[in-house]
Parts: structure tokens; C-alpha cells; sequence
């Protein structure tokens, strides 16, 4: 059979090019030669006012609507500050422009301003950002997304009269979302449902500042039925409770939590049975480590953890810290964020006891640890008994890495020697000091 060609009018092409998005239109570079030359990608588009002169924007916007049809944009990035400045119009005419360029990656931070419908039945968004006072009170039913993998919100406000469903009719409306981040200031009421339901949902971060200013016994519950989820980062204050937690192909999670007060009635039980299969663990703050020990009935046995990392600070207790190796039997690298936990230099007579939260180090005698990290070294008396009892007692260490701070490498070799004269459970223990 033959070959032939059919050949379209100019402006039947331009037509039919200006409905593809931007990763649609790569594509379409690459098969075709004869609409090489008729399709074009802007890759970067921003806005980002310097000053409030309002002709700015509306040359920006008239300069946008000017470009052709077939003119096709991977990002765009819209941040004003002072909203009532800019003619309602006009942030549309801009918004609803870039929806139909095909846009990937959008990033909108509007203070304080009504999103236009076309966001939420955008088909070719891969990544949204909504940031700094966004306030989102409806999702309508016929909302879709249908290639959002990455949604971030940042200080977003759900207000709808139904008890935070907007929330999760938004996440519905997203049927491959695979990483959703949340942020937000202690100030901020999140009105959202509290339950983050999703079946295919695989990075989740939860981020909440200022969260020591918060009242805890003021927090309201928060479920997680996840079952994908592989990442987590939450850091926020302790909730009332937990009531679903479903976080069974967890790998890696990072937890922030504030101080456990007299008189606080959260409940982390199932926050901390839900993280039973993680494989690498970091706790930031040194009031997280505390957390376990608080709720020690609850930790897990994390059969498949082999990482972990703690934040600790010189005079804070380490509470938690024996409970979480003690039920961590596979556990082959130990991270110490910040310094060993050792008395107070102005008690010189203290300098060669350890801490009762430490228990001589006991709890180390039955690690399988292999390779301990301490960031924060300085080869002082106190740290260097510290670190005799560690080595003393952990039986299968290969490798003791110690990060040393700036303004201590006249001390480099005085430090090396005094480490290699320490005795040692494990003949195979090796040192490396980073000099930084």
C-alpha cells in the first residue's frame, strides 16, 4: 500500500496545536518535522512585583495575551503581594491565559484572593502551588486534575460550611496525586477535615511553625489512612489523638513534635504503632525523642529499621533514646544530630559521670548498630568519656564518624590520638573525622 499525505490549512494546525499542553507539544517536536517549526515552549514565566506601580501588571498581563495560540508554557509563577492593587480583571485574564497554554508547573501567591474555577479543571497541571493567604471555601463537584502529582500548600485556608470537606473533595478531585505538602504558621486555623485519605498518595508533609506557641490541648484529632504512603514528614503539634492510622508501606519518616506538658491529653498511641514498618527514621527537636519515652508502651518493634537519626542538645536527656534501640533490632546505622549528652562544665566533677537517662550506656550492649554518626564534636574532656562508654559497649561498630566544627583543627592531631588509645567492643571499629 502507498504512502500518502494529507495536508492540513495553517490555520486548521495552529488550531489544533493550541490545544496541546507542554508536554504534549515536546512530544509533538520530536515526531513531527512539519510542525516543528509551528509549535514553541516557553519554559519559565514569573511575575514578582518590585514596586506598586500598577502599569507593571498590565503590561506583563497585555504583553502575556499578545503571545500566539501555539506558544505552549512548562512553568508559571505569579506572586502579588498587595492583591487589591491589581484589577480583578486582569488576574484572571492572566490566570485563564496560562490554563490554556498547557501550563506543567503553576505557582500562585496571591494574598487574600479568589482562585478562578479554571484551576481546578486545569487537565494538564502536574504541579501546583498555593501559597501566603489563599483561601479555598468551594470545590465544585465537576472539579478534576487529572495529572496533579504534586499539590503544595502553604498557609491555605479551607472555610467551606461543611466541616473541612473542601479539603478532601480537592484531594478526590486528584486521581494521581502522589505528593501533597502542607504548611502553615501557628496563627493559622486550618479548617480542613483532618483526615488525609488517599490510595495512591506516596509523599506527605505536614509542616507547622511556631508550633511552641501552640496549645496542644486545643488540637483536634487527625486521621491517616495512607496505605501507599512511602515518605512522611510531620511536624506539628501533638494532636487530642490518632484515630486511624494507616501508614503500611512507610520507608522513611521524619517526626517534630513540642514539649509533653503536665497536664497535655494527646494521645500518640496509634501515631506511633502506625510506624512499625519504616525503614529510616529522624526525630527533630530533642522534645521528639522524648515523645517515646512518654508513650513507651506504644513504640513498636521496627523489625525493618536500619537507619535512625535523633537531634540532641549537650545538657537535655536523652529519654526515648533506649527504648527506640531496644525495639529496633536490626538497626545498622545510629545518627546523633548535634552533640553526646554529657554534665555541665561548670560542675569540672561531673565531667567523667554519665547521665541516668543513659544508664551507662547499657541499652547499647544488644545493638547491632554498625556505623554511629555524631555531627556535632568538639574533643573535649567530657565528650571523649562519652564516647569510652559508647565504644565500650557497642559490640559490632565498624565505623565511628565524627564531624568536628570549625576553629578545632589544631586540635586535629591531639583528637585522632586520643581516640585511637580508647579500648574498643569491636575489633572492627574504624574512626573518620570530618574537619569542617
Amino acid at each position: 500500500m502507498g504512502r500518502f499525505t494529507i495536508t492540513l490549512p495553517e490555520d486548521v494546525i495552529c488550531h489544533i496545536v493550541s490545544f496541546a499542553s507542554a508536554k504534549a507539544a515536546v512530544r509533538i517536536q520530536l515526531l513531527s518535522k512539519n510542525l516543528r517549526n509551528r509549535i514553541h515552549i516557553i519554559p519559565n514565566l514569573e511575575f514578582k512585583p518590585k514596586s506598586k506601580i500598577h502599569r507593571r501588571f498590565e503590561d506583563f498581563v497585555a504583553g502575556l495575551l499578545a503571545i500566539p495560540a501555539t506558544h505552549r508554557l512548562k512553568r508559571f509563577s505569579l506572586k502579588l503581594p498587595h492583591v487589591s492593587m491589581y484589577p480583578y480583571d486582569n488576574v484572571n485574564d492572566c490566570l485563564r491565559n496560562v490554563l490554556k497554554r498547557g501550563v506543567l508547573d503553576l505557582e500562585l501567591d496571591i494574598y487574600v484572593y479568589p482562585l478562578p474555577f479554571e484551576v481546578f479543571t486545569c487537565k494538564s497541571i502536574v504541579t501546583l502551588k498555593l501559597g501566603s493567604g489563599f483561601i479555598i471555601d468551594i470545590i465544585h463537584e465537576n472539579a478534576s486534575l487529572p495529572a496533579l502529582k504534586t499539590l503544595i500548600l502553604k498557609s491555605v485556608r479551607f472555610d467551606g460550611l461543611d466541616d473541612g470537606s473542601v479539603f478532601q473533595r480537592l484531594l478526590s478531585a486528584c486521581p494521581v496525586l502522589e505528593e501533597l505538602v502542607i504548611d502553615g504558621r501557628s496563627n493559622d486555623q486550618w479548617n480542613w477535615c483532618r483526615i488525609v485519605s488517599s490510595q495512591i498518595l506516596k509523599r506527605l508533609t505536614i509542616r507547622r511553625e511556631g508550633m511552641y506557641e501552640y496549645n496542644a490541648n486545643d488540637s483536634e484529632p487527625i486521621s491517616f489512612d495512607i496505605p501507599s504512603l512511602e515518605y512522611l514528614e510531620y511536624c506539628d503539634v501533638l494532636r487530642d489523638e490518632y484515630p486511624v492510622v494507616n501508614f503500611n508501606s512507610l520507608v522513611e519518616a521524619k517526626l517534630g513534635f513540642p514539649a509533653l506538658l503536665d497536664g497535655d491529653t494527646c494521645d500518640l498511641t496509634n501515631l506511633l504503632k502506625g510506624l512499625k514498618n519504616v525503614q529510616i527514621l529522624r526525630l527533630a527537636y530533642v522534645d521528639t525523642m522524648l515523645v517515646f519515652d512518654a508513650f513507651e508502651e506504644a513504640v513498636p518493634l521496627f523489625e525493618n529499621l536500619f537507619h535512625l537519626e535523633v537531634q540532641t542538645e549537650p545538657y537535655f536527656c536523652w529519654d526515648g533514646l533506649d527504648i527506640l534501640l531496644e525495639n529496633s533490632p536490626n538497626l545498622k546505622t545510629l545518627t546523633i544530630e548535634g552533640t553526646l549528652h554529657y554534665a555541665d562544665p561548670l560542675y569540672q566533677e561531673e565531667l567523667e559521670s554519665v547521665c541516668d537517662c543513659l544508664s551507662g550506656y547499657s541499652f547499647f550492649r544488644c545493638c547491632h548498630i554498625e556505623t554511629l554518626r555524631i555531627t556535632e564534636f568538639k574533643g573535649n574532656t567530657g565528650e571523649m568519656v562519652q564516647i569510652k562508654h559508647v565504644l565500650q559497649k557497642l559490640p559490632c561498630l565498624e565505623l565511628l564518624e565524627l564531624d568536628v566544627q570549625e576553629g578545632i583543627h589544631d586540635r586535629k592531631l591531639h583528637i585522632m590520638s586520643d581516640l585511637l588509645m580508647l579500648p574498643r567492643a569491636s575489633s572492627k571499629c574504624k574512626f573518620q573525622v570530618n574537619f569542617f
